[in-house]
């Protein structure tokens, strides 16, 4: 089972800024397309805190490949820090029945058409940026992750990913700290 620590933000974008970022760095990446379902014992995002639910159980159809991840997820100053633990799935089905004998039920479901990229930072050479150009549900996103934090604290991780996000244009003071289900239910 993989686990990694990510530490990730997301700036939403008009059309402009998503095409231009699209031409400048994505011009030449395959977009994927991964089908999310989350899963939860309860009804509400304050019944899930309250009970010290993980932030994140879900079942990722990515391709022919499906995946099971849980996250405990924080937010600090709009930049999410994620512990995550994810496995391949090879019959989903199981996985499906075993989370209905446990009381867990669909909760909600994302989308995301993703185009993936991976920024060299002179200024940080030693982290590995992950840029992934996203309409999730219809809304744009820039995301922009490091896993390989080992070295650095989230402090100076927090500082990389802001400067990353100037570097390609953008203001780092429009990073959202909504989760995708916040911005998803709001959209409704």
């Amino acid at each position: 089972m993989a686990k990694n620590k990510e530490i990730e933000l997301k700036i939403p974008l008009s059309d402009g800024e998503y095409d231009e970022l699209k031409k400048r760095y994505f011009s030449g990446a395959e977009k994927v397309l991964k089908k999310d379902e989350y899963f939860s014992r309860y009804d509400t995002l304050e019944e899930r805190i309250k009970n010290n639910e993980p932030k994140v159980i879900r079942i990722r159809t990515e391709g022919e490949e499906v995946y099971l991840t849980i996250k405990r997820k924080s937010i600090k100053n709009g930049i999410e820090v994620n512990e995550e633990k994810e496995s391949l799935i090879t019959n989903p089905e199981v996985l499906y029945d075993f989370l209905s004998l446990s009381g867990y039920h669909r909760w909600f479901n994302k989308e995301k058409e993703a185009y993936g990229y991976f920024y060299k930072s002179e200024s940080y050479s030693k982290l590995s940026f992950h840029m992934e150009l996203v309409t999730v549900n219809g809304m744009k996103y820039l995301e922009v992750e490091v896993t390989d934090t080992l070295d650095y604290t989230e402090a100076e991780v927090t500082k990389a990913l802001e400067d990353v996000i100037k570097d390609v244009g953008l203001d780092p003071s429009k990073k959202d700290e909504r989760s995708w289900y916040e911005l998803i239910i709001a959209q409704d």
